[in-house]
């Protein structure tokens, strides 16, 4: 079973339910990404990129789209949780860096002894959770998984054009040495 069909049989709730109502979290809106010029991002993707050069670009632009996704999580995402009343909880969510020079939101302890969704869902399936409390954290914890998705994929395809602007320079490279060693057979340049 594919997972869009797995989703489809069993659907999340996108309303409150049973008199739970979101009152501390507020996911980001359309707007916040609005400003992140992602439209033009899609349409650099899907093209035929004519070399090195515009690898580079373009691998900038998904470099400084990486920045923004982040600035947008850690300022309003990030920002919201650190606030009253989910100081309360015993878990926070936190930013963590990676070595690749991401940043991701993750769940962890006050004392940050341990790390990860498993935290999430022992807060939410604990009894003294308020109930006025567990909408609100499904609410952020959607967002957590959307957004670091979003700054991995974008962050992986920056990657991937910079990498394939290197193989362009070095098949260049390798071509130039060519028609340097054998300039009489090369009348036609590529």
């Amino acid at each position: 079973m594919a997972h869009s069909e797995y989703l489809t049989m069993h659907p999340t709730p996108e309303k409150p339910t049973q008199g739970l109502k979101h009152t501390s979290f507020q996911a980001l809106q359309q707007i916040a990404f609005s400003e992140l010029e992602h439209a033009a991002f899609l349409k650099g993707l899907l093209k035929p990129f004519k070399g090195k050069g515009e690898l580079m670009r373009f691998g900038d632009e998904c470099s400084q789209l990486v920045s923004s996704l982040i600035l947008l999580a850690t300022e309003q995402v990030l920002a919201q949780a650190e606030r009253y009343p989910f100081t309360l909880l015993p878990i926070r969510m936190t930013r963590q860096s990676t070595g690749a020079g991401t940043v991701f939101l993750r769940w962890s302890r006050m004392d940050r002894s341990k790390m990860g969704v498993d935290l999430w869902g022992d807060l939410l399936l604990d009894g003294r959770t308020p109930d006025s409390l567990v909408l609100d954290l499904l609410a952020m914890e959607r967002q957590r998984v959307v957004v670091n998705m979003q700054i991995s994929l974008v962050h992986s395809i920056s990657r991937q054009a910079f990498l394939c602007a290197s193989k362009i320079d070095n098949a260049e490279q390798i071509y130039q040495q060519r028609i340097s060693q054998h300039p009489e057979n090369n009348a036609a340049e590529v």
